[in-house]
């Protein structure tokens, strides 16, 4: 090989190397943030299944007699 030869090569392995090594980095960081999106669905089902609990004791709550009316002259806290 060549001077020149061996020069080609060693310009053409730094930008290879690099390219390896920004892969590497985005594989780790695409783990990453898939393990987070998986982890927030999981947040997110649990979620929904509290909003729909809620829903259904609001649903089966006896409101017959409505929601007194706030008077804020009548209703004084304990602390005045």
């Amino acid at each position: 090989m060549t001077k020149q030869n061996i020069d080609d090569q060693a310009s053409f392995s730094a930008p290879i190397e690099d390219l390896q090594v920004r892969i590497a980095f985005l594989d780790d960081l695409v783990e990453q943030l898939n393990a987070q999106v998986a982890r927030q669905s999981l947040e997110i089902t649990d979620l929904q299944k509290q909003m729909k609990i809620l829903y259904q004791r609001i649903e089966s709550a006896d409101l017959s007699e409505g929601i007194e009316e706030f008077d804020p002259f009548k209703n004084i806290p304990p602390h005045y």
